[in-house]
């Protein structure tokens, strides 16, 4: 009999405990390293592969331990010795240690407080959508949910309390444009789709949320009216195609909506995508036309008449969007990879941040929204050349400079760069007292997501429930 056949006569009680002897075995030596062996055998190492000490979990095969090993928040590698063919694992802990999570921890409650009293759901908070205001407090909630959800803030649930800021921001911009709540319809400006700044993200937090809550009519809804009627803005020949306002904020809209679509039918965003990439390469094609670009880069965009470079306006927020729909794209990967080595390599200025507007000698933001860190990983500059003062938010402030970090830490392994984000999300838990001691400015939506201390959460609730198999980079950009 084969061993997988064996592991099938083990009863759930049997692996249950199994699997209590193994979490106790590790935890006995948390910053050790672990390597797993073919024969269902985990052991401790020494840094020179030595090993300390085994376990044999017959009860378990190779995949149970290997998920569980992820549980417990190590990371597994291939090893270095092409003569062992375990996986190693090491512990993300080593570097997000006990300190580290207790003052994350007391920073997250603190902050999370400061937003209720300051912002509570039944406010009239005049701001709805997700970048400033109660839609994105919502999308925030709900992250919060689905890393734990059974955290309670007071007698309520994350769930709950995303579910009211998400009515909330729905009643104002109802309000705001004179929609009768009955008709459910969007306040339809024909330029603007991006998920950020437009109801097309109120409306896409809206279906998340109640999709989560059991009340798919609702959700269901909320899709119907973003496929509807925001799909005509996306195509409209007067939208812009940057992430904010324009279409690369659309196509993450579609992304997010996607999951909330029966797997089991075609999805009815599909050909809408495909036709929103085409108006967004048609769009550079003929920028880079009009504007005599076509000599150093094919395609070529504009917000506002200005060829901006960051990720919120600019060449890197499109070409980041569109590198994550490759099958769309197949046909335009040619002129996408064209663009993209000439912002990453001939727009690159000498001291190697890139100008916020192109050609312009103005590279001082070393900012998600208009620095490094919206041209991703080579964001290790914004760590040598200093921090951004402009609060705790994901797109000016110090919370949104560690997400390049984290990315490149999913990549490379190296933990230099975990602790380069441990390090802004520590600058996060210190809001209060650096606001006050003015090494932070105010921002005009102090509590919000992206200018506030909702993305000092966001970042410190990344952290605090760490899944490698769960995240996927910066939200409104490239976590789904």
């Amino acid at each position: 009999m084969d061993k997988s056949s064996e592991n099938k006569t083990y009863t759930d009680e049997a692996k249950k405990k199994a699997l209590m002897y193994l979490e106790k075995f590790v935890r006995e030596d948390d910053s050790a390293k672990y390597v797993i062996d073919p024969k269902n055998v985990l052991c401790r190492t020494k840094d020179d592969a030595v090993k300390v000490s085994c376990v044999k979990l017959n009860e378990l095969d190779e995949k149970e331990i290997f998920a569980h090993m992820q549980n417990l928040g190590f990371y597994c590698a291939l090893s270095q010795d092409p003569n062992q063919f375990g996986i190693e694992y090491t512990d993300f802990y080593q570097i997000i240690n006990a300190k580290h999570q207790t003052i994350l921890h007391t920073a997250f409650l603190k902050l999370i407080d400061k937003i209720l009293e300051q912002v509570p759901p039944n406010s009239n908070f005049q701001n709805w959508d997700v970048y400033s205001g109660t839609a994105g407090l919502s999308l925030l909630f709900m992250k919060i949910h689905e890393c734990d959800p059974g955290v309670m803030f007071g007698s309520k649930s994350a769930l709950t309390i995303a579910d009211e800021y998400i009515d909330t921001a729905l009643s104002t911009h109802m309000k705001l444009h004179n929609t009768p709540s009955e008709a459910g319809l969007p306040g339809l400006i024909e330029q603007e789709c991006g998920f950020l700044t437009t109801a097309v993200g109120l409306y896409t937090v809206a279906a998340h949320v109640k999709h989560h809550t059991g009340d798919h009519e609702s959700s269901h809804r909320y899709l119907n009216l973003i496929q509807s009627h925001f799909s005509k803005s996306a195509l409209s020949i007067k939208t812009p195609s940057e992430l904010l306002y324009g279409r690369a904020g659309y196509l993450y809209a579609e992304r997010l909506m996607s999951g909330l679509i029966d797997p089991k039918k075609e999805p009815p965003t599909s050909q809408i995508v495909s036709s929103v990439i085409e108006s967004i390469i048609e769009d550079g094609k003929r920028t880079a036309i009009n504007r005599n670009a076509t000599d150093y880069t094919p395609l070529f965009w504009t917000w506002q008449d200005l060829p901006y470079v960051g990720a919120a306006h600019g060449f890197a927020g499109i070409l980041t969007m569109l590198l994550q729909f490759p099958e769309q794209c197949q046909e335009h990967l040619g002129l996408i990879k064209n663009t993209t080595d000439f912002i990453l390599f001939k727009s690159r200025q000498e001291d190697g941040n890139w100008p916020y507007i192109l050609f312009e000698p103005n590279n001082n933001l070393v900012q998600f929204c208009h620095g490094a860190p919206g041209i991703f990983f080579l964001a290790c500059y914004v760590y040598l050349h200093g921090k951004t003062r402009k609060g705790v938010g994901l797109c000016h402030g110090v919370a949104g400079n560690a997400y390049p970090f984290l990315s490149v830490y999913i990549l490379t392994k190296d933990h230099k760069y975990l602790r380069n984000a441990l390090e802004y999300a520590e600058i996060c838990a210190q809001w209060e007292e650096k606001t006050e001691q003015g090494e932070f400015s105010n921002t005009d939506k102090p509590w919000s997501v992206f200018e506030g201390i909702g993305g000092a959460i966001w970042l410190i609730s990344d952290l605090l429930y760490w899944d490698q198999e769960i995240f996927k980079g910066f939200p409104g950009l490239t976590d789904i």
